[in-house]
């Protein structure tokens, strides 16, 4: 660990060109790269840790979603079970909806009564 500052020492002085009867400001220098150390350690733990959790953010990502059950009333009378709160895509005019077999499906918003929650 000694060796990692000392090179960053040396580095800093290279590029910052300190003369060597400022030792005062070598020392400040110093000091401050030494404190940096366990923050830069830090940051490099968290580097590691970061893609570890966006792979498991994105393998999971039905984990923290509402599956519960919800009805799509049609204005032609139907009703069609969807799992989840159905998404209205403003975009399209669409609502994206699962079914209960877990395939994703659309319906038009203009075909759209009412959405309610099943209750069980």
């Amino acid at each position: 660990m000694k060796a990692a500052s000392t090179d960053i020492l040396v580095t800093l002085e290279n590029v910052i060109g300190l003369p060597d009867e400022q030792n005062h400001r070598k020392s400040c220098l110093k000091n401050v790269v030494i404190s940096l150390l366990p923050a830069m350690n830090a940051m490099r733990r968290l580097l590691l840790l970061l893609p570890a959790f966006t792979f498991i953010s994105c393998s999971m990502p039905d984990m923290f979603a509402s599956s519960t059950p919800h009805k799509i009333k049609l204005k032609d009378g139907r009703e069609v079970p969807c799992e989840g709160v159905p998404q209205y895509q403003e975009k399209t005019g669409y609502y994206r909806y699962r079914t209960p077999d877990k395939r994703d499906a659309v319906i038009r918003a203009d075909d759209v009564a009412t959405i309610v929650e099943k209750r069980a």
